[in-house]
């Protein structure tokens, strides 16, 4: 009988660096890696992670992405939901702006990615652990406080009821967007986790010949206190919205569908002459995943630099002290991973982090 038993803890918001200036989990997690992150938002990272897939695959990477409604109970559906006040996104606080209402979706970041058959036709690691028939917790802290949710953690560890654990926890997500530069604040929160942590650590290795704990972070979080006001200066063009292109603004990204050559050529010549924002190229899009067929994200995504904002922008009514969303090889986006026990091979990517889960569970 296989007495494995593996727990990964995934944390949205601390990346390498925190980890690091905070000697998170230094005594017990002796094998740690640097990560390149995932461009895009939270929810980009995470899907990764549950798949192995890149977004152009899985589907999650920006906050809206570009369908035109098609008949008009869609466009009346649509119109609803933004009257009544439908969102999502960071801090559940963003809906459809009306002016997008007909042609933008939202992407439902906060539906049950944890549940099985939800990313079909991909398997995701929820699907192999339900197909497996592990006894398994697998769940966010959304509801539950994270510390809660540890504790209970531990107590199947104790009572020997548990193969596999997968705990989401996006408390410091917030925490670090609001007060990325309070040293106190994070380290009383990496404390609490740390504590529990070590419990868990310390029930798994008494109660299990094979015990295993591996810490996630999709990316990190980076002082963003710069704004740029990429809409004003499109807006500004001698051309109509609506009629000669589309467009929809992240914190970190604009993206711009075309009806034209000439609005695309002139949108295009306001961008490169913007300092600290970049156009990606198709390489780019490529390298970070984010190649979508059907360009349902953008035909042109521009990205700002490290430290900027774009403000304003249809995600967020105020520019936040905190964000990420960056480049993925700049240092202040590492995510990172932290475990008991050797990985082989290194893990690199985020969505290396689902071969390792997928090896463990592989095992049984």
């Amino acid at each position: 009988m296989n007495n494995s038993t593996h727990v990964f803890i995934y944390l949205t918001g601390p990346g390498w660096h925190i980890l690091k200036e905070h000697a998170f989990m230094t005594k017990y997690c002796k094998h740690q890696f640097p990560i390149q992150s995932q461009l895009g938002c939270s929810y980009a990272a995470l899907s990764s992670t549950l798949t192995g897939k890149d977004p152009e695959k899985h589907g999650h990477f920006s906050s809206y992405y570009f369908k035109k409604s098609n008949t008009i109970l869609e466009t009346a559906q649509r119109f609803y939901n933004k009257a009544i006040g439908k969102k999502s996104g960071y801090f559940g606080g963003y809906s459809v702006p009306m002016r997008n209402v007909n042609c933008f979706v939202q992407n439902n970041h906060y539906s049950k990615k944890l549940m099985p058959g939800y990313f079909s036709p991909l398997v995701s690691i929820v699907d192999m652990v339900h197909e497996k028939k592990l006894a398994h917790s697998i769940v966010n802290t959304n509801s539950t406080p994270p510390v809660q949710v540890l504790k209970n953690l531990r107590y199947r560890l104790k009572n020997e009821t548990l193969a596999f654990a997968f705990i989401q926890i996006d408390e410091m997500d917030d925490l670090l967007h609001c007060y990325p530069y309070d040293f106190q604040k994070i380290d009383a929160k990496l404390r609490s986790y740390e504590k529990q942590i070590k419990k868990i650590i310390t029930a798994g290795t008494n109660g299990h010949s094979n015990f295993n704990l591996t810490i996630f972070s999709g990316h990190g979080m980076t002082l963003a206190p710069q704004k740029i006001n990429i809409k004003k200066k499109i807006d500004s063009l001698e051309i109509t919205y609506g009629h000669d292109y589309y467009a929809a603004y992240d914190p970190t990204m604009a993206y711009f569908w075309f009806k034209n050559k000439s609005a695309k050529s002139i949108i295009h010549d306001k961008l490169h002459k913007l300092r600290h924002c970049k156009i990606l190229s198709q390489k780019e899009k490529k390298e970070f995943g984010i190649n979508f067929s059907d360009k349902r994200c953008g035909e042109t995504i521009a990205l700002v630099d490290p430290g900027f904002q774009i403000s304003p922008n249809d995600v967020l009514p105020c520019t936040l002290p905190g964000m990420h969303g960056y480049d993925p090889n700049h240092s202040d986006s590492l995510g990172a991973c932290f475990s008991t026990q050797k990985i082989s091979p290194t893990p690199n990517r985020v969505k290396d982090f689902f071969s390792i889960m997928a090896n463990f569970v592989t095992e049984y």
